[in-house]
């Protein structure tokens, strides 16, 4: 839960050679939920770190939660799966599974977080103003 507001800088996933996907989701004061990212097709060799642009980090308010799900694959079908037949717990070697994300937020005070907001939404009507006929 974010102890005051703040903007979210990146998102990388990580789990082991039975990992699937990751998503990382928030859920505001209000209830209401944003989807930030998903990664449906995690590779256990490609170390990615999704880095959001200063325009498009996600901003929220104090008290959003950010909520990360995994997903793993213990079948047959996953040609990285060691041992589709060995019961698998957590661990820090490979041959083990683990499910973390590394995120970054930077905290702000309220004023900023608004202001932050404010700007925002003015270059968005802008934007949309342009695009209009």
């Amino acid at each position: 839960m974010l102890k005051q507001a703040g903007r979210v800088e990146n998102f990388q996933p990580h789990m082991h050679l039975r990992g699937q996907g990751m998503s990382m989701e928030a859920i505001l004061p209000d209830g209401s939920t944003q989807m930030l990212s998903q990664v449906s097709d995690f590779n256990f060799n490609w170390h990615v770190n999704y880095v959001y642009t200063d325009d498009a980090a996600p901003l929220f308010p104090k008290g959003t939660i950010l909520r990360v799900a995994s997903w793993y694959d213990n079948t047959t079908a996953n040609r990285a799966n060691p041992d589709p037949n060995q019961w698998v717990g957590y661990g820090d070697r490979t041959v083990d599974e683990m499910g973390h994300a590394w995120v970054n937020v930077t905290y702000m005070s309220d004023a900023d977080y608004e202001d932050e907001v404010g700007r925002r939404s003015a270059e968005q009507d802008l934007a949309s103003q342009q695009q209009q006929p």
